[in-house]
């Protein structure tokens, strides 16, 4: 039931998210669209601020499964990976982008692939980590950005090719 009562009210903010600003959103009009108390918002929640990480969290976190599932972790399988998920999650992105918060995305975005790099999951060959982390993080970020402003015209298949040229 918890669960359930986050993701309403998660689903709220982000219905919310797509004609006003972050900022006019009141808790009172999350509550409202989720149809739940205050008492569960604040049960489930502290802020605005936290859905939106929770939310950019599991989708990550869907990523990190889709990911483990795959039998090999060469850039290919990474990248169809992360372009399936952004797809799926099409909606939450567009709304995080559309409400401006592109550092967050970013943020997130550079967090978890050094997490991957950190775990194992994902290897490198270079004696400069983190100065990759951010460059491949900025350009999977923008890669995102370009892709759902242009409506996501390109398919999975042709976005990983893509991506796969600028890392050469």
């Amino acid at each position: 039931m918890a669960e359930n009562t986050k993701q309403k009210i998660v689903d709220a903010l982000f219905e919310l998210l797509a004609d006003k600003e972050l900022g006019v959103i009141s808790v009172s009009n999350i509550c409202k669209t989720a149809s739940v108390s205050r008492m569960s918002y604040y049960r489930s929640f502290k802020s605005k601020d936290q859905i939106i990480d929770y939310q950019i969290d599991q989708i990550f976190q869907e990523f990190f499964n889709y990911l483990m599932r795959k039998p090999n972790h060469d850039i290919s399988a990474f990248l169809d990976a992360f372009f399936t998920i952004c797809r799926k999650n099409q909606h939450y992105i567009q709304a995080i982008l559309k409400a401006n918060l592109h550092d967050r995305l970013y943020d997130k975005v550079h967090f978890y692939l050094k997490d991957l790099i950190d775990k194992g999951i994902f290897k490198l060959r270079t004696e400069s980590p983190d100065m990759w982390i951010s460059f491949v993080a900025g350009g999977l970020h923008q890669m995102i950005v370009s892709w759902m402003n242009e409506g996501l015209k390109e398919s999975n298949e042709e976005i990983v090719m893509l991506t796969r040229r600028f890392l050469r």
